[in-house]
């Protein structure tokens, strides 16, 4: 039996490990388009079972936050032509003072 202590750390915990799965599944896609229809998908997902977005899932900010997540949880190594530019990696792993 395998325990959470034993696997690897998720970038993001709050969206699980059931996400973090489906990102490393879109890290995998060979073809760019399919790669973006596929990220696009999984941004509908992440919007979906975060509730704090449920509300406001048209907002840009919110799409924006959530497309930051997924690069995020990529480790910055998704290749898509998002609508919003990557967020700076030494900016996102920068806690708050």
């Amino acid at each position: 039996m395998e325990y959470n202590s034993q696997r690897p750390r998720i970038k993001l915990p709050e969206y699980g490990r059931a996400i973090q799965s489906m990102v490393n599944e879109v890290l995998q896609i060979e073809d760019r388009e399919k790669r973006l229809k596929a990220a696009t998908n999984l941004i509908q997902v992440m919007s979906t079972i975060n509730p704090t977005t449920k509300e406001l899932k048209e907002t840009e900010e919110i799409q924006q936050k959530l497309w930051d997540h997924l690069f995020i949880m990529s480790d910055f190594a998704l290749d898509v032509d998002s609508p919003y530019p990557m967020p700076d990696p030494n900016h996102a792993e920068k806690r708050p003072e």
